[in-house]
């Protein structure tokens, strides 16, 4: 060995010749241009492997999404929603303006969408879902590449698994609120995207996701106020701390008049019905991502007040203008016919009617919180504790798991719900006490910092969507943000592998969505989900519902009963409007006032009325004045399950 040793070196001190022999010619070290080029060219297989591997796992996840998704796309309604988004949709195709023309019960957005979706896909409800199913195909790459901001492909593709679980499958109607949880992702994205890259265009570009949002409904507002709160956050993250507290004192008192001033606007906003589930679940994650900005400022930048203030407005201007671009472009047909007040006006009102006319249910109490402590201790073993990693304990750990969901009594499924339904502000503390106690020690970069703390703020913020009406789907609504906020924070503080314990919850969590959930119908809030069958309406486009023959016999019933092609349907069934292809003799078809109703029947033109005898939600009431109007103008009558038709010749 020895031998061999001198001779190679003495080959390596003498360049090689003609004569150089090939055993030369191997044993001679590399010139560092042909190292670089080696460790480029290694580089370049290694990017090209994760590409393709990423590529890869997001055509599984957007196959088995879009299949899943797309076996229960046509099942379930409530009739009520998906009447009235039709019935919007269908006068906005036919030219008419909503808050202008009509009665909208959102900001009037979706319905441009959807009269867009009819005159490409065809007028039937079905159009409306292939429209939400087609953003949703564009939502599962948005969530995977969120993910693997924070791990790798194949785990980033289980957690979009897991977001699509306890989503959009569990209620695929057209419902303006996941459209506000997509563009919410859709500028999440593109706000991590600014914080590596630091261009501009993606400020603007989250402000306009922020901005199609509210125009669609006007909870897309909190998804804003997340977003404002995280850029307070990250323009105070911009300078480095210092000890001299005078330079910049106007700015940090500024700021935290506007925080604290947030804070009361919160906790004004929930003052009616302010108990202790409403504390936990929407005050305290504001107020906590609020304390921890506040005492952040305890050390302060050498930078002048002014030029903090410039720092904040080159955050607040695109984002600012990208709301305002798309804005300003809906109210031009408003503006050139003088509709200006009646948009705002009417949204105003709508927004304050829905909020009454839904009724309140209240979120989980404080005490089912612990069931998200008993998930987050199995988290935070699985990242801290040395003896809780390894293949014997994921495998002990997935099989009780798999037990749990075998059994699947009403306790268990209860648990698992409350484990989920309870998680949001957990998360939301957890994320905060992270970026406080990393802040201090500087163990965080501050990249990894500002990912999570607009997650959190995204997740704390667009919760809100849950108030006044805490029913389970409106949790599905806004979860995806926060399974992506848990993500962060589990990649950035996890100090052990715990691959296997993390792998059998995920795997839980992801199978319970899909055999528990989906198919209990969650949205459903009145009664037993029972056999579903296809609709045989040519507006129904192929629907599958309950009670279904019952349905189709009452549409025949008015369309016969309307020889001129008009209808008054009240307490809430709005749908009978649209699947019998008849005018509403109102300007609102979720439930026009008792004065306008009492103006239409009086009217000679009507000839047919349908009641809904059992509406579920208040706004469905029907007035006295107007239903002793309706027996006494309609004295031809027929019941059909809840429904009653009245008519006259």
């Amino acid at each position: 060995m020895t031998g061999d040793t001198e001779i190679r070196e003495d080959l390596q001190s003498q360049p090689p010749t003609a004569n150089t022999s090939d055993l030369e010619l191997r044993i001679r070290e590399p010139e560092p241009t042909e190292l670089v080029a080696r460790e480029s060219k290694r580089r370049t297989l290694v990017l090209t492997q994760e590409g393709l591997q990423q590529f890869l796992v997001l055509g599984a996840v957007l196959l088995i999404s879009a299949v899943y998704v797309g076996l229960h796309i046509g099942s379930g309604w409530v009739p009520a929603d998906e009447g009235t988004l039709a019935q919007s949709a269908l006068r906005v195709l036919e030219g008419q303006l909503p808050h202008r023309d009509f009665a909208e019960i959102y900001t009037g957005g979706l319905s441009l969408i959807h009269a867009l979706a009819f005159q490409i896909f065809g007028v039937n409800l079905m159009t409306l879902r292939v429209c939400v199913f087609l953003f949703f195909l564009v939502w599962v790459p948005v969530v995977y590449y969120i993910a693997l901001r924070f791990t790798s492909p194949l785990a980033a593709g289980l957690i979009t698994l897991l977001a699509v679980s306890w989503s959009f499958p569990n209620y695929p109607a057209a419902m303006p609120s996941w459209y506000n949880l997509f563009f919410a992702t859709f500028g999440a994205a593109a706000l991590l995207r600014y914080l590596e890259v630091r261009r501009t265009r993606y400020l603007f570009a989250a402000g306009a996701c922020g901005s199609i949002s509210l125009l669609i409904k006007v909870i897309g507002a909190y998804y804003i106020a997340g977003v404002l709160l995280f850029l307070v956050f990250l323009e105070q993250g911009e300078h480095e701390p210092r000890e001299s507290r005078d330079r910049d004192l106007a700015y940090r008192l500024f700021s935290a008049g506007a925080l604290l001033l947030f804070l009361g606007t919160v906790v004004y906003f929930f003052h009616a019905q302010l108990g202790a589930a409403e504390l936990y679940h929407f005050v305290l994650p504001p107020a906590a991502l609020v304390g921890l900005i506040l005492l952040s400022q305890g050390k302060v930048s050498t930078s002048a007040a002014s030029d903090r203030f410039h720092a904040l407005l080159r955050l607040l201007i695109p984002f600012a203008v990208g709301v305002l671009v798309p804005i300003s472009l809906f109210l031009i047909p408003y503006a050139r016919s003088g509709g200006l007040r009646g948009f705002f006006s009417g949204v105003t009102a709508s927004a304050a009617a829905r909020a009454v006319g839904l009724g309140i249910i209240r979120p989980l109490g404080v005490s089912k919180a612990l069931y998200a402590l008993a998930l987050l201790g199995i988290i935070a073993a699985a990242i801290y504790l040395r003896s809780f990693q390894g293949k014997i304990v994921g495998a002990g750990l997935g099989l009780g798991l798999a037990i749990l969901l075998w059994q699947s009594t009403q306790a268990i499924v209860s648990g698992v719900w409350c484990s989920v339904a309870t998680l949001t502000p957990l998360v939301v503390l957890s994320g905060v006490a992270i970026l406080f106690l990393t802040g201090k020690s500087n163990d965080l970069a501050k990249l990894q910092q500002q990912r999570i703390m607009l997650l959190i703020c995204l997740a704390a913020l667009c919760s809100f969507v849950q108030h006044p009406f805490a029913a389970p789907i409106y949790l599905s609504y806004s979860l995806p943000l926060t399974l992506l906020a848990a993500v962060a924070i589990v990649a950035s503080v996890k100090k052990q592998p715990g691959t296997y314990v993390l792998a059998s919850v995920l795997g839980f969590y992801l199978l319970f969505g899909v055999v528990r959930l989906v198919p209990d119908y969650i949205y459903e809030l009145t009664h037993k989900v029972g056999t579903m069958q296809e609709l045989r309406l040519e507006r129904a486009g192929g629907l599958h519902i309950e009670f279904a023959p019952a349905v189709e016999q009452i549409v025949h019933v008015i369309q016969q009963h309307s020889p001129n092609g008009l209808l008054y349907a009240g307490n809430d069934c709005p749908e009978f409007y649209f699947l019998a292809g008849l005018r509403n003799v109102t300007s609102n078809d979720s439930g026009a006032s008792p004065d306008e109703a009492l103006r239409a029947l009086q009217s000679t033109d009507v000839k047919v009325v349908v009641i809904n005898e059992a509406p579920f939600f208040p706004s469905g009431q029907m007035d006295p004045a107007v239903r002793d109007e309706v027996a006494r103008r309609f004295p031809e009558s027929q019941s059909f399950g809840i429904f009653r038709v009245y008519w006259r010749q």
